[in-house]
């Protein structure tokens, strides 16, 4: 109540002037840090509306998705090919795989790598928090926005290398939904397939005509 009455009837004298100015001055700071925050919040509410790229934003959103996993708030999303596909890219087990024999022995697993425009923690802390549990041990390596930038050819060529086919880029398989990603993906050697999902942008008639189009990562497995 004191302090209430002190500033409601001030006393007129220097200390209580003083006081009351440094008050006011803090009060003006509160308020500006208010207006900044603001501001701040709808800089990255804009940059994410418009699907900005930059790895500085990445980063952040991977903090914010890391709460949401550990609070169980949020859950990685994947499709129902996913799971079957990296089975298939797994291989058998030779010991317990009836059909794998001396005569007919597997086939080398085939190894799956991420290249996505979020962080490599972000895609690690999807993949650790999926329906199907944890998926990462599926994964050979990662890449984010700090190997490159998706559209460019120099950054597939530096995944290659990084994935031991630098001389070879041909021996890797790149599966996007984004057309320019597999034009760059396959001036840099590689296989590029267009992959197609429930609400992607449309494909131009020049893309549909100049890369293979898959809408089931199974069909990369043989299935029809």
């Amino acid at each position: 109540a004191s302090l209430v009455q002190l500033l409601l009837n001030p006393i007129d004298d220097d200390n209580t002037t003083a006081i009351l100015a440094y008050l006011r001055l803090q009060s003006e700071t509160l308020s500006k840090m208010d207006q900044y925050k603001q501001n701040v919040l709808s800089l990255v509410q804009a940059l994410m509306s418009h699907d900005v790229k930059g790895t500085t934003l990445k980063s952040l959103q991977g903090n914010m998705w890391k709460r949401g996993y550990h609070s169980g708030q949020l859950q990685g999303h994947v499709y129902s090919d996913f799971l079957p596909f990296l089975h298939w890219c797994r291989g058998p087990d030779p010991t317990t795989d009836a059909k794998t024999t001396q005569d007919a022995p597997a086939a080398p697993p085939v190894r799956i790598s991420i290249y996505s425009s979020g962080s490599i923690a972000a895609q690690k802390l999807l993949f650790r928090h999926t329906p199907h549990g944890d998926l990462t041990s599926h994964f050979h390596s990662h890449f984010d926005t700090t190997t490159g930038n998706k559209k460019v050819s120099s950054s597939y060529e530096a995944i290659a290398e990084a994935l031991g086919c630098g001389a070879k880029p041909e021996e890797v398989v790149f599966v996007s939904d984004a057309e320019e990603e597999v034009r760059a993906a396959r001036e840099a050697g590689m296989v590029a397939v267009v992959a197609v999902r429930p609400g992607n942008g449309r494909l131009s008639e020049r893309c549909k005509r100049e890369f293979p189009v898959v809408r089931s990562l199974l069909q990369l497995c043989g299935a029809d």
